[in-house]
């Protein structure tokens, strides 16, 4: 048999928000010009001095650690996540992870067989159908209302009609900001019960609801559904996305099971946790997140009437996480000079590339996030002017 990479390796598709960047960077090289960067998913401040300062001492823990994470890290996460959401998940069904995306990773892992249907919820994170494909998944994406809320009758046609082993959804939602209610997680889980699936709620912006509001928890609900798996961590709350740190919440089979794999894998890092530790229970890391919301809401009402004003965009009002969605498919069919050459609009990699071209500014396509008429933009960069050279074209 040919020494050659796996069809599954071959078929994995890039990040369309880290892939971005290179793209970025040869708009400024080629044409002088500085591009406002607006495709970050993650906060523009980093962690509070307390918390580095736990990094910098967690460097004497140079030895292996338990392999689901530290004993206190874990039961202090079971602890901030009941309080938060009024579950009652004890320290052993915690297990850290290697980033979310790692936990999303490892959740797939746990539970796909090859040709397992995973139902996800558009608009979607990039990373969802990609993890169900390296795991020998097979995603199914479920479009969302008009509205860019969970359409309760396409999802239940989808699970029935499909192998379906698991849905996995996010709120609030990465990438729309729509923030679910208590009654459409209420109906999600409905649907997921009567199939007897597991049911995967990316929280990780929990954090993030704007106008005052807190987001619902699948986990408050009174009669919870026994396989429901949280995915979750640290990183947008406290700034720390480069420290790649998230967990996993679920039933204690599934805990288990990720824990023997982590085994021979790569678990978290010793000092990142003893970090993180700090981190969840610093009142400087509180008041950091509650300033980040704050902003970003701010950012969030410049945006969404900015956008409304101009003909052709229709941009909704997020009530979380920290991006804005707006449709631009009123400008498909429209057209523009760059470079000698005439471009039409015709999809939203097309909608990327006019704005970098003309505007040199960067936002993320929405095909990627399984709704190719939106554009991802995110709120958490600074809105300071910014001097830069006008565009070519």
């Amino acid at each position: 048999m040919a020494a050659e990479l796996s069809a599954i390796a071959k078929a994995v598709q890039p990040s369309a928000t880290l892939s971005l960047k290179g793209e970025i960077g040869r708009i400024e090289k080629t044409y002088g010009v500085k591009v406002i960067d607006m495709t970050a998913g993650q906060p523009d401040i980093g962690p509070t001095p307390d918390v580095i300062e736990a990094l910098v001492q967690g460097g004497k823990l140079h030895k292996y650690g338990p392999v689901p994470g530290e004993v206190g890290l874990r039961a202090l996460i079971a602890e901030t996540v009941n309080k938060e959401t009024g579950a009652s998940f004890a320290s052993d069904q915690i297990v850290l992870t290697v980033g979310a995306k790692g936990a999303i990773d490892m959740t797939m892992r746990a539970i796909l067989n090859p040709g397992d249907a995973v139902v996800i919820l558009a608009p979607y994170w990039v990373t969802y159908p990609e993890a169900v494909n390296i795991n020998a998944g097979v995603p199914v994406g479920v479009a969302p209302t008009a509205d860019l809320r969970p359409n309760l009758p396409a999802i239940e046609a989808a699970v029935r009609n499909n192998p379906t082993k698991a849905l996995i959804y996010s709120s609030p939602s990465n990438p729309t900001g729509v923030v679910y209610t208590a009654e459409e997680l209420e109906g999600i889980t409905r649907i997921a019960r009567d199939a007897g699936i597991w049911l995967i709620a990316d929280e990780i912006y929990r954090e993030f609801a704007f106008d005052g509001r807190t987001a619902p928890s699948l986990f408050s609900q009174a009669d919870m559904y026994d396989k429901a798996i949280l995915i979750d961590g640290p990183s947008k709350r406290f700034g720390v996305p480069g420290w790649r740190l998230g967990f996993i919440a679920g039933p204690l089979e599934l805990i288990k099971a990720v824990s023997r794999m982590l085994g021979h894998g790569s678990n978290a890092s010793r000092p990142i946790q003893a970090a993180i530790q700090v981190a969840y229970g610093s009142e400087q890391a509180k008041q950091s997140t509650a300033m980040m919301v704050s902003r970003y809401q701010e950012n969030r009402d410049l945006f969404v009437d900015a956008f409304n004003k101009l003909p052709g965009v229709k941009c909704p009002t997020p009530a979380g996480a920290f991006y804005c969605f707006p449709d631009v498919s009123g400008l498909y069919g429209a057209g523009y000079e760059f470079d000698g050459a005439t471009s039409k609009i015709e999809n939203s990699t097309d909608f990327r590339n006019f704005l970098l071209r003309k505007a040199n500014v960067a936002a993320v396509e929405g095909g990627p996030f399984g709704t190719d008429t939106h554009m991802r933009f995110s709120l958490s960069p600074s809105l300071r002017r910014t001097a830069r050279q006008p565009s070519r074209g």
